[in-house]
Parts: structure tokens; C-alpha cells; sequence
């Protein structure tokens, strides 16, 4: 699984450290990522899909 943020997109609405803070940070002001993906464990994977189909502005792309 690799994750690519479109951080310019970005409104800092925290959505994605909502559904999954294991993953996501927006400490910053735009989406981080806190983990790399390669160590994700399957509720890692299912969390990450679950905050990229609430992003409103779609901002989180994973690509299996």
C-alpha cells in the first residue's frame, strides 16, 4: 500500500486524525503522514481507507 497526500488540497479539517490518529497528523496544519505505510498491519490499511473516503477534499490517494 503507498499513500500520497495532495497536502495543497489540504483545509486541516482533521477528519483523516479522526477515523485513524495512528495514521494521520495534522499537527503541521496539513495532513502528515505518522507511520510509514509499509509497516501498516491490516486495521492500519482498513483505517487509512476509511479517512481517504471521508476527506472531504480528497486529498489522501492509496494505491495498492
Amino acid at each position: 500500500m503507498k499513500i500520497t497526500l495532495n497536502k495543497n488540497q489540504c483545509i486541516s479539517c482533521g477528519m483523516c486524525s479522526s477515523v485513524a490518529p495512528d495514521i494521520f497528523s495534522i499537527d503541521t496544519g496539513v495532513v502528515e503522514l505518522k507511520k510509514d505505510s509499509a509497516t501498516f498491519t491490516e486495521a492500519d490499511k482498513t483505517a487509512a481507507k476509511d479517512a481517504r473516503d471521508m476527506c472531504p477534499n480528497s486529498v489522501i490517494t492509496i494505491t495498492e
